[in-house]
């Protein structure tokens, strides 16, 4: 599944256009900042852990909150993992992009 598929169902069941854009904007600066080299792998986990737990919350209210904690985590971790090999897919292409071997 891609990060853009995984963002719209973490956002699913939230209709407020405002609130789900908020979000999305949110994940895509993290994945950037982190792209950039200026957050560690480390802090994005938390920060994303941190985000899906307050949406998570927001579509669930009545929901435990130690449970909330762990499905957040779980979504982090989900999360991490796509953005991180889209990173790797867009390092190997601006590689790809600049190597002489490619030009005609």
């Amino acid at each position: 599944m891609s990060l853009q598929a995984s963002i719209l169902e973490l956002i699913g069941g939230i209709t407020d256009a405002s609130i789900r854009t908020s979000i999305v904007t949110a994940i895509s600066a993290m994945a950037d900042a982190y792209r950039r080299g200026r957050i560690t792998e480390e802090e994005l986990r938390r920060d994303l852990a941190n985000l899906c737990f307050d949406v998570l919350d927001f579509k669930n209210p009545f929901k435990d909150a130690e449970e909330l904690r762990k499905e957040a985590e779980r979504w982090a971790e989900r999360l991490l993992r796509l953005i991180k090999l889209e990173s790797m897919r867009m390092r190997y292409l601006t590689r790809l992009s600049s190597s002489r071997e490619w030009e005609v």
